[in-house]
């Protein structure tokens, strides 16, 4: 496995390719039921391994590109700033920014994560007979069940569910008859049985390593709706006509409580957090999309295939010598041959891969066969 300048490109290009996909995917998916949640999550989950595997494998076939990389490396690497009595390259000014922003935004996450909880666990529990009933009741159909922490919220007007590890639902100051609450339950602990809570956290991570693409911004604005579309899809699918027209009438009442109270923000996932007319439609909707389970299937094996082309092609950099600005001198060079016939170029310096050519550039330029040498 290497690691180089040119892998770290060519993931990031990977990486944001995969993020490409997925935002048309997931608006596709909230206008119609086709595209799923799980296609769309398949799809982040890639970028995010992808980006984090910046590495060349014995299998990856090199395609050498004149001048690839060396306007950018040059750029990168030949030009420095002075800050604070030290010379750095753009290419440490570049990563320091990279580093710093995704610092401060996972730092300014995982801070409002526990001010939430540490506000919930102030929370009164729940002291309403039907509500723990039904929860109790509902979280047992659910294999390998967690245990559930329910709590009141006078100034919510949604229930929400959140925690990670540990799942915690917070339910507004209301009474609700117990199959309702049944519905609400379901709908909540799919969120967290059906993987909700933990990939919106990647989702999280993703969002503080691209905080500089605006894609993802766009994404996690779609990403919710799809929760929820997921969620009501669980709880549809043991209920009868009757009981979707039910299920509903506890969506419009939810619905009418918001109107009533003013929103507030809320961590995890919350009940009614968006969308209500288009989860009503589609819970009464009973139409079955043909083909629905084999266009996501296909989506998810292009997503495999599109995964491994990425690392068995990789794009490098190649020069002649006419082409070389003697930047670098020959005196300070030496290379190796690689898999492709070429030879690999690297600062006696510090061992810092240089460049690709063809061929060896200057009879004192040593030639070393192996790392050993």
């Amino acid at each position: 496995m290497n690691f180089s300048l040119s892998t770290v490109i060519n993931a990031t290009i990977a990486s944001s390719i995969f993020i490409c996909i997925a935002v048309p995917l997931s608006y596709i998916g909230i206008a119609n039921r086709r595209i799923k949640l799980y296609a769309v999550s398949f799809l982040c989950v890639m970028a995010v391994v992808r980006l984090f595997m910046p590495l060349e494998f014995f299998f990856t076939h090199s395609i050498y590109i004149k001048n690839l990389w060396y306007g950018l490396y040059s750029v990168l690497n030949n030009n420095y700033i002075h800050f604070f009595n030290i010379d750095m390259t753009y290419e440490h000014v570049l990563f320091s920014l990279w580093s710093t922003g995704t610092l401060c935004k996972l730092a300014h996450t995982l801070y409002k994560y526990k001010k939430s909880m540490d506000s919930i666990n102030l929370l009164p529990r729940t002291s309403d007979p039907c509500a723990v009933q039904a929860l109790e009741k509902c979280n047992v159909r659910f294999r390998h069940f967690a245990p559930v922490r329910l709590f009141t919220a006078s100034h919510i007007s949604s229930p929400f569910i959140t925690g990670i590890l540990s799942p915690v639902i917070v339910i507004p100051d209301i009474r609700l008859s117990e199959k309702e609450w049944e519905y609400i339950f379901i709908h909540e602990l799919s969120h967290y049985y059906k993987g909700h809570l933990l990939f919106q956290f990647l989702m999280e991570i993703l969002a503080a390593l691209y905080f500089w693409n605006p894609l993802l911004l766009i994404l996690n604005r779609h990403l919710p709706r799809l929760y929820e579309f997921d969620a009501d899809e669980e709880v549809c699918t043991s209920l009868d006509g009757l009981q979707k027209i039910d299920y509903s009438h506890c969506l419009l009442k939810m619905l009418r409580l918001q109107a009533k109270q003013p929103a507030v923000h809320t961590p995890g996932i919350s009940f009614a957090s968006s969308d209500l007319d288009s989860r009503i439609k589609r819970t009464l909707d009973t139409r079955q999309s043909s083909g629905t389970a084999r266009l996501n299937h296909m989506l998810l094996i292009g997503t495999v295939l599109l995964f491994i082309l990425s690392y068995t092609i990789i794009l490098e950099p190649t020069y002649s010598p006419s082409d070389d600005p003697d930047t670098i001198g020959a005196s300070e060079l030496y290379c190796r041959p690689n898999e492709d016939g070429a030879y690999d170029y690297y600062s006696i310096y510090n061992d810092e891969y240089c460049f690709t050519a063809n061929q060896i550039l200057d009879e004192q330029i040593l030639i070393k066969e192996d790392s050993n040498i």
